[in-house]
């Protein structure tokens, strides 16, 4: 289906901290990223239930403005069972903010990006909008993700950033993740659905062509 896209990346769990990482091949590349995604690393994760977290980390940043939607965020994200971690810039390629995993539904954050109050909250409108796709494949707890809005609605901007910044094959869903990301209220909105409809928001929000005919398939409209 060319609106769904299963996801190639492993989960982490939040782990003892006298558990030392293993070795790996080297740091901020795609094999530390890995072992942080395969559970094999766990040194400096953080599991964040609010945003004291987040300010306990960063007391020289300032989250008034991004507070309110931010733990708005993360609340829908736990009932929907997605839990938001911090892991540590080492884990991470450079350039990457943040992963969200469809396999055991969790979002980790570059912790170096989450002093900037910004950057935090479009990072996490980003991922949540993934896990957000996710669900619209039919359930959560599965592998694949779907396009929520359709491809014509994207904005040029958010289209060209996906096409300079992802292969071809992620752009449709990373373009309109882009979207969410910069948008106030748009993830928050679509979560709020998510858990107001027991995990079936295509009820209430119209799905792409291509959506539905996977929903039907699959036996979930």
């Amino acid at each position: 289906m060319k609106k769904l896209l299963t996801a190639a990346i492993s989960a982490l769990m939040f782990a003892s901290p006298v558990l030392a990482d293993p070795e790996v091949k080297g740091w901020k590349t795609m094999d530390s990223l890995g072992c942080l995604m395969m559970r094999e690393c766990t040194d400096g994760t953080l599991l964040v239930t609010n945003m004291d977290a987040i300010e306990a980390e960063n007391q020289y940043s300032v989250y008034d403005d991004v507070r309110d939607e931010a733990n708005g965020l993360i609340s829908e994200l736990e009932k929907m069972g997605v839990g938001v971690y911090l892991a540590d810039d080492k884990y991470f390629p450079r350039g990457h903010a943040g992963v969200y995993y469809t396999v055991q539904n969790n979002f980790y954050m570059n912790r170096s990006y989450a002093d900037d109050p910004v950057q935090f909250l479009q990072t996490l409108r980003h991922e949540a909008w993934h896990a957000a796709q996710d669900s619209f494949a039919g359930t959560i707890e599965n592998s694949n993700i779907a396009i929520i809005r359709s491809e014509e609605d994207v904005p040029a901007p958010y289209v060209l950033m996906a096409e300079i910044a992802y292969p071809p094959s992620a752009q449709p869903w990373e373009a309109e993740a882009k979207w969410a990301g910069a948008t106030p209220g748009m993830t928050l909105e679509v979560l709020r659905t998510i858990n107001e409809t027991d995990g079936k928001p295509w009820t209430v929000i119209e799905p792409t062509p291509m959506t539905r005919e996977w929903l039907e398939m699959k036996g979930f409209m």
